[in-house]
């Protein structure tokens, strides 16, 4: 496949990311089940391709880096329908088998409304196909795909130990369930092709 190589901190054509988000600070309850209290309000994949890389998203409006997945809405019959509904419309992601990874307790929900704590659920999934680029029909944005190691990831988006906690578990999922080898450390980030590419 044909690919172009990016710098882990900038994307070309509109500079520098945005600074990293809170979700660093919520704790991460890895393969424990949300308890029933506790709201589901977002779902977001660690989606990776057979070369052990995974799928972000980078938002060109806001500058924004994230994993494919978001807010989980009335129609979706569970967090796992809300991840493959997102990815369609943002990254436009056929997806296969998905395994449950845990969640993150956010204890203020302050992108919710202040609707009090909520878990943001995490799954990891397999890619089947990557369809070509288009912008997202809910928000009309054409978001840039790229593809990167796990452990990149978390350095692109300044998530720390939670965030290598994730990826790690993520990793496990995709060698463990779909006998993906782990993408070696020195593997640039690399773009999709507008024209998608199947793995």
């Amino acid at each position: 496949m044909t690919v172009t190589a990016v710098r882990p901190q900038a994307v070309e054509g509109f500079g520098n990311l945005a600074p990293p988000r809170l979700c660093m600070e919520w704790p991460w309850h890895e393969n424990a089940p949300v308890p029933g209290p506790l709201p589901v309000t977002q779902c977001w994949g660690w989606l990776f391709v057979p070369d052990g890389r995974c799928l972000i998203l980078i938002d060109t409006r806001r500058r924004l880096p994230m994993l494919p997945g978001g807010t989980v809405e009335t129609q979706d019959i569970d967090p796992a329908q809300t991840l493959q509904r997102e990815a369609h419309e943002e990254a436009h992601l056929t997806l296969g088998p998905m395994h449950y990874l845990g969640y993150l307790h956010d204890t203020t929900s302050a992108a919710y409304s202040g609707i009090g704590a909520c878990a943001r659920v995490r799954l990891a999934g397999a890619i089947t196909h990557i369809e070509p680029s288009a912008p997202d029909p809910a928000t009309g944005d054409t978001m840039v795909r790229l593809l990167a190691t796990p452990h990149h990831i978390v350095e692109l988006f300044g998530w720390g130990k939670q965030g290598r906690q994730q990826a790690d578990a993520a990793i496990r999922a995709a060698t463990v369930l779909w006998n993906y080898p782990i993408a070696p450390p020195s593997t640039d980030i690399q773009q999709v092709p507008l024209e998608g590419l199947r793995p």
